[in-house]
C-alpha cells in the first residue's frame, strides 16, 4: 500500500481514538486546509525538537530516526509530484532544524 495512504489512515485512527472534546477542536483546525507536506514538515520539526530535549541518548536517536523517515516521505512525495524546488526548500528547513542545539 502507498505510504501516504498508510499515513493518512494512521492519522484518521489516531484522531478517532481522541476524546470527543479534542476531536471537536481538531475539526476546526482541519478547516485551515494545511497541505500534507507542510503538516509532515511540522511533525518532523516537532520530533527533532523533542530529540534535542531528550535526556536519554537512545531516545534522542530514535526520535531523529523517526524525523528522518518523515523527511524521506516528504521528499519522495514532492519529487513524485514534480515539485523538486519545494523538496529543496523543505530539505533546507529540516536541515536547519537538525543543526539547532
Amino acid at each position: 500500500m502507498d505510504p501516504w495512504t498508510l499515513l493518512a489512515e494512521a492519522r484518521m485512527r489516531e484522531w478517532s481514538n481522541r476524546p470527543a472534546k479534542e476531536r471537536e477542536a481538531t475539526q476546526a483546525e482541519a478547516l485551515a486546509d494545511v497541505p500534507l507536506e507542510v503538516q509532515l514538515v511540522e511533525d518532523a520539526r516537532l520530533i527533532l525538537a523533542q530529540a534535542r530535549e531528550a535526556r536519554d541518548p537512545a531516545e534522542a536517536a530514535r526520535l531523529r530516526a523517526e524525523a528522518a523517515e518523515i523527511e524521506t516521505r516528504i521528499m519522495v512525495l514532492l519529487e513524485q509530484s514534480g515539485r523538486p524546488l519545494a523538496a529543496q526548500q523543505f530539505a533546507r528547513v529540516l536541515a536547519e532544524e537538525r543543526q539547532k542545539r
